[in-house]
C-alpha cells in the first residue's frame, strides 16, 4: 500500500497511469465511486525530438547514446478529475544533464532490462541514476510523478493552503 499524507488520506483516489491500460480501467469504473482519479504520463524531450519508451533494444540503445554528455528535459502531464466532473491539468518540466556513457556500459544497463517501460531509456530512481550528472527541477518528476505539485493541487481540492 502506498503512503498517503494524512491531509488527503480521506479522498478515494485512483491513480492510472499514462498507459493503455488507463483507458480501460476508466471505462471499467464508476467515477462516483471515487473522489479523485489521477493521470499521468512522461516523455523525454531531447533537440527538439519526443522521445517516449522504447520500442527494442536498438532503439533504447540509440536514445542512450543521444543523451549521453547531453541535456535533456522530462516533461510529465497530469491530470486530475473529481467526481463532478471537474478536471484539472498541469505539465511539470525538470531538466536533466547526463554525463559521457562509455558504449560498454550502455550495453550493458540494457542487458539488465531496465530501461525497458521508461521514457528516454533510463530510470533515474534505478541504475540509470548513475547516467545523471545534474537536475534542475523536480526529481520526482523524473520517476514519472511529481508528487508535491500533484500533493500541492490535492490540498488546493480539499480547501488547505
Amino acid at each position: 500500500m502506498a503512503l498517503v499524507p494524512p491531509s488527503i488520506a480521506s479522498l478515494r483516489i485512483i491513480l492510472a497511469s499514462g498507459s493503455k491500460q488507463r483507458l480501460t480501467l476508466l471505462k471499467q469504473i464508476d467515477i462516483k465511486d471515487y473522489d479523485v482519479i489521477i493521470g499521468c504520463d512522461t516523455v523525454v524531450l531531447f533537440n527538439n525530438n519526443i522521445i517516449g519508451k522504447p520500442i527494442n533494444v536498438e532503439d533504447a540503445r540509440a536514445t542512450l547514446h543521444r543523451l549521453s554528455g547531453n541535456v535533456h528535459e522530462v516533461y510529465t502531464g497530469v491530470t486530475i478529475i473529481d467526481n463532478n466532473q471537474q478536471c484539472e491539468q498541469f505539465v511539470e518540466r525538470t531538466t536533466v544533464k547526463f554525463c559521457q556513457i562509455p558504449a560498454n556500459v550502455i550495453e550493458e544497463y540494457i542487458a539488465s532490462g531496465e530501461p525497458f517501460d521508461r521514457a528516454g531509456s533510463y530510470s533515474i530512481q534505478g541504475c540509470g541514476g548513475m547516467f545523471v550528472e545534474k537536475i534542475d527541477g523536480c526529481y520526482y518528476n523524473v520517476v514519472g510523478l511529481p508528487i508535491n505539485r500533484l500533493v500541492k493541487a490535492l490540498w488546493k481540492r480539499i480547501g488547505l493552503k
